[in-house]
């Protein structure tokens, strides 16, 4: 895959993300390794919680739309990751549920004090299969440019 660059980068392009099947066993697992919280991890205790069932960590949803996302990218030259736009969740994540993460490429500027590399956020709105909103967040990016790599 040819490696793209900042130049190459157009604002509103969008990536094509593949989509995010969350499962019962790893909204589980999860909630056990990093989130474990009753509604994450215990079906009985989920079900006399507020969400009156299991639900996903949102850090399990964020997680698992990210690897779409970074999956989506391809061959860019990202330097590094250099923060996280807010996150805001709208409806909870349930086994069964397929998200379609819709991302662009956004806020795309040149370093003025490193002419080597520019600033790039991907902005991710993420939907069920419902076409329920489910999260919003982005990335921010450092990337190559093409005549200094």
């Amino acid at each position: 895959m040819k490696k793209r660059y900042f130049e190459d980068l157009r604002e509103g392009e969008q990536l094509i993300c593949e989509p995010v099947a969350m499962t019962r066993e790893a909204i589980i697992e999860f909630g056990r390794q990093f989130d474990p919280q009753p509604f994450h991890i215990d079906d009985g205790a989920a079900k006399a919680s507020l969400f009156g069932g299991l639900v996903a960590s949102s850090l399990h949803t964020l997680s698992a739309c990210t690897r779409a996302v970074v999956e989506a990218q391809g061959n860019v030259a990202i330097l590094s990751g250099v923060g996280m736009h807010a996150v805001k969740m709208f409806n909870p994540v349930r086994p069964g549920d397929i998200l379609t993460v819709n991302a662009r490429w956004t806020e795309l500027r040149k370093s003025r004090s490193k002419p080597d590399r520019g600033f790039a956020s991907i902005l991710c709105k993420v939907v069920n299969q419902r076409n329920e909103p489910v999260i919003e967040y982005g990335y921010r990016y450092l990337v190559t440019c093409r005549n200094f790599s």
